[in-house]
């Protein structure tokens, strides 16, 4: 397990079923000039070529074949050029200047500058896409000279460079912004061309390769097609690559066995979507035995964390009472056991304070098989869990509407200040109730203006560690990532990834 992913939220939003069409990868004999395609199974379907709305996570090859960013990140997690070929912060890091590429255009001449760049980081800003939080953190855009950006930051921001190598740092033809042409027809620079006369909306998306990619000698791209087709039910997925309709898709633990039977290979990575409780009531305001810290030791102890990564998840992943990636250097082995499994303690501690009739808890029921063992294991202790029903288009505005305590769900969590962008902050998105605690806030601030990498780890851990003693979440495992593939195909485990980059697969050898 020496690999980090993003899986980004792990319900997908449910969209209509699409065909799947023949293509896969032919595996052409080493110096053969036949054609090599690669058709790659998507579990949800592309609302917007945009990159000003575009998409993370699952969504990422739409992104890639068409679009350059101004940094990437390689399977091995380093941060190389792209577009930009230099970087660099001013001291107090709150400015990011950016070195471009020179020579670069678009299909129609216009010139990939720093106007041009600026252009795409002031609209995905100020958007309505997940990218505008991702760019959250940039003040204003200087054009200073043809090849030269400084991003002026309100503050350091130690998650942009990966915003820049996300999706977020996706560049467009400037001249296309806000265009209804750009939400149907990408124009990037690069390295694949959208064959809009060959593709099927809905069903499958051809993408070629572009003959003069002006950075091919840096990138390995052996294939001169790639298609990426739609499937939002995973049997669709697993059914197209049993019968060779698509090279590789994501696959989950019921369906393992059935793709190796069958010859084909599968590709287990750790996932850095964290998944359990996340408390939102601290403070008590809705149900004030959130309140109390040895309430929220007893929900840590209420459920069998190793028992239901077996039995439900394959046993296919990592329990963690951390909400910090495993595979990040915070993470600490040593208090991955503070509370563990004692139902009898927890049901006390609740009596003891203040309690003894217990309370009831409402929460939205999603999609997770844990739900059924969870309601018993919070009966065990004193706590009903009221569920609430939601169809797939409320889930998102209900949870995020701040109307529940605490939500069973699975959150992205790549890195420690993501993490704590995302669902940990005040301001984090997902702290839906936008509660605080001085403390807290105190080393989240020491930790973004920390001035070495030493020192921000080191505040990073001391984070860590008050969340687990504070029980400020109740977190259960963090899921590996599967991925069925064929055996014509190399498939590199990505790097923060919920799915394999478009540069992570190869003709097998």
């Amino acid at each position: 397990m020496n690999r980090r992913t993003i899986a980004g939220v792990a319900l997908v939003s449910v969209l209509a079923l699409a065909g799947c069409s023949g293509g896969g990868s032919e595996g052409a004999p080493e110096g053969s000039t036949e054609t090599q395609e690669l058709n790659i199974g998507m579990t949800l379907d592309v609302t917007s070529f945009s990159p000003q709305e575009a998409a993370d996570g699952y969504a990422i090859p739409y992104y890639q074949l068409p679009y350059d960013t101004l940094i990437r990140h390689t399977a091995d997690g380093e941060y190389v050029p792209m577009l930009a070929q230099e970087w660099s912060y001013d001291e107090d890091q709150t400015a990011l200047t950016l070195t471009l590429e020179e020579g670069i255009e678009f299909d129609d001449g216009t010139p990939l500058d720093a106007e041009a760049v600026k252009a795409n980081l002031e609209a995905s800003r100020d958007g309505t896409g997940i990218m505008s939080a991702q760019l959250a953190s940039v003040e204003s855009v200087e054009a200073v000279d043809e090849t030269t950006v400084v991003l002026n930051l309100v503050a350091p921001d130690p998650a942009l460079l990966w915003n820049l190598s996300s999706p977020g740092g996706s560049i467009g033809n400037p001249t296309k912004i806000g265009t209804d042409e750009m939400v149907t027809v990408p124009d990037g620079t690069g390295p694949y061309v959208y064959d809009q006369a060959a593709s099927n909306i809905g069903a499958e998306y051809v993408f070629t390769k572009r003959d003069d990619y002006w950075d091919a000698d840096t990138l390995d791209l052996p294939y001169d097609t790639i298609t990426l087709t739609p499937l939002t039910e995973a049997a669709a997925r697993v059914n197209a690559l049993l019968a060779g309709e698509v090279d590789g898709a994501p696959i989950d633990q019921t369906t393992v066995a059935q793709v190796e039977g069958s010859g084909k290979q599968v590709v287990q990575y750790p996932a850095s979507g964290v998944f359990g409780f996340f408390i939102t009531d601290h403070d008590g305001t809705m149900v004030p035995a959130l309140a109390d810290v040895e309430v929220r030791q007893a929900i840590n102890m209420a459920f069998d964390r190793a028992t239901m990564l077996a039995n439900l998840r394959g046993g296919y992943g990592l329990t963690t009472e951390q909400v910090f990636n495993a595979q990040g250097d915070v993470w600490d082995e040593s208090i991955n056991d503070t509370y563990g499994y004692d139902p009898e303690t927890a049901k006390q501690m609740i009596v003891d304070a203040g309690y003894p009739d217990g309370f009831s808890i409402d929460m939205p029921l999603l999609a997770f098989p844990e739900a059924d063992i969870l309601t018993q294991a919070f009966a065990d202790v004193g706590i009903t869990i009221n569920w609430e029903t939601l169809a797939s288009q409320e889930v998102f505005p209900q949870i995020l509407s701040g109307k529940y305590p605490m939500f069973l769900f699975q959150l992205q969590s790549t890195d420690p200040w993501q993490a704590i962008q995302f669902f940990i902050s005040p301001e984090a998105t997902w702290n839906t109730s936008h509660q605080s605690n001085p403390e807290l806030d105190a080393m989240i601030e020491k930790a973004q203006y920390a001035t070495s990498d030493e020192e921000r780890t080191a505040t990073y851990r001391e984070i860590n560690e008050w969340l687990v003693d504070n029980a400020w979440f109740a977190p259960m495992y963090f899921s590996d990532n599967l991925y069925g593939a064929s055996t014509d195909v190399d498939v590199t485990a990505p790097y923060q990834q919920p799915v394999p980059s478009i540069y992570d697969y190869a003709p097998a050898a």
